[in-house]
């Protein structure tokens, strides 16, 4: 015969020479923050590894880019975190995309610098409103979801070093990111009988693509150090434990550790350093 050959034997070597399935295939993430360095670089990996992703960005252009090549695999949404509407319509977005949201990452942030002494109370407000209240209201619409759904997820803060470290000239954006983390630790309690893991990143000094760093940020925390600006990136990577300086993709990959079921399924309430090494941060 010209096909004697079985066809379920070829038909299985054939699937087997196909690429595995990504560890998040057929996931849902839904990223805040999406347009910075940080975001995109999350966007990337988690996509990466087969996820769907909805990026959130008040840059709803920045958003838009960070998932064009992605195809039908992804959507922005432009929004604010600190609105409760638009973080309502970012969650809709996701559903009438994708059909809901499995994983969602706490990344959208801002910074500023200043003595106590200097610090207005609109700076301190604004710190408090995206970093306190914007996560706030994002993991909240994430939990109303997640139990709709009955069936687990993930939750990840991006977080910072000075979650963790007391440093001087930065008391409203530390104090906002220490309330970050404790809420994440609140959060862990109340979504364990769930099966809702919240794990949260603390990562140190990223200059690479950030829009932090791009602002006035930059000039401030020299100032704090008694350096210039351009010396910044080489002070932080002196000052670090592996003398190493810390990248957008670092934190990506800490992100996806929590975002799988595989790396971290039995992990929740905890705290990852990406900083490099900084001995003042080290949890316990």
């Amino acid at each position: 015969e010209s096909f004697a050959v079985e066809y379920w034997p070829l038909e299985l070597y054939k699937l087997s020479l196909a690429p595995a399935p990504g560890e998040l295939q057929g996931q849902v993430v839904l990223v805040t923050g999406a347009a910075g360095g940080i975001g995109r670089a999350i966007v990337d990996a988690l996509s990466g590894a087969g996820a769907c992703v909805v990026a959130f960005d008040i840059d709803g252009e920045g958003a838009q880019d960070a998932v064009e090549a992605l195809g039908d695999s992804g959507a922005a949404v432009g929004g604010d975190v600190t609105s409760e509407t638009d973080v309502r319509d970012a969650f809709a977005a996701a559903i009438d995309a994708f059909g809901g949201v499995d994983i969602v990452v706490s990344n959208a942030g801002i910074a500023s610098s200043a003595p106590i002494e200097e610090t207005t109370l609109v700076e301190w407000n604004r710190n408090q409103s995206i970093l306190g209240t914007g996560y706030f209201l994002v993991a909240r619409e994430a939990f109303r979801l997640l139990r709709t759904q009955g069936t687990g997820g993930s939750v990840i803060f991006v977080a910072s070093k000075n979650a963790l470290v007391a440093g001087k000239n930065a008391a409203a954006y530390s104090s906002a990111k220490a309330a970050e983390l404790h809420l994440a630790r609140c959060l862990a309690e109340e979504g364990g009988g769930g099966g809702i893991r919240v794990n949260t990143v603390t990562p140190d000094a990223v200059l690479q693509g950030s829009r932090i760093w791009g602002s006035s940020w930059r000039e401030e925390r020299a100032a704090a150090y008694g350096i210039e600006p351009d010396d910044l990136e080489e002070h932080y990577r002196q000052r670090t434990t592996l003398g190493v300086n810390v990248f957008p993709e670092d934190i990506a990959a800490s992100v996806l550790h929590f975002a799988s079921d595989e790396r971290s399924g039995k992990s929740t309430g905890n705290v990852l350093n990406v900083d490099g090494g900084v001995a003042a941060a080290y949890t316990r």
